[in-house]
């Protein structure tokens, strides 16, 4: 089950792959980003499903992300693994043939 906080977030796809950090918030809302994409979205969860809709937009330089594109809308669904971690798959909808997977872990510490 995801609790609100903080969580490093690992995603990859054929293309390419990334590491960044998404906050939780308890109203529904997630944000985050990295080195060169900032994330904005919502979050559900029911018993230890969850699921995310979020848009991924460039905000510097660097290279290229996962999808090859700049602005993109992503869905992800997934299960909790131990209640400190989730794996998840998903896609973008401007490349929905293109199998994006997520890796979610708690930063321990966070409140």
């Amino acid at each position: 089950m995801i609790t609100p906080g903080k969580y490093s977030v690992w995603f990859k796809t054929p293309v390419g792959e990334g590491a960044g950090v998404v906050e939780f918030g308890a109203d529904g809302k997630l944000g985050g980003g990295d080195s060169t994409f900032a994330y904005a979205g919502i979050w559900t969860q029911q018993g230890e499903h969850f699921r995310a809709s979020l848009s991924a937009r460039r905000v510097a330089p660097g290279p290229p992300g996962v999808f090859g594109l700049d602005e993109i809308d992503i869905v992800v669904s997934g299960r909790s693994v131990d209640g400190s971690s989730t794996s998840c798959t998903g896609f973008a909808k401007q490349s929905p043939g293109l199998k994006l997977e997520v890796e979610l872990v708690r930063i321990l510490g966070d409140s």
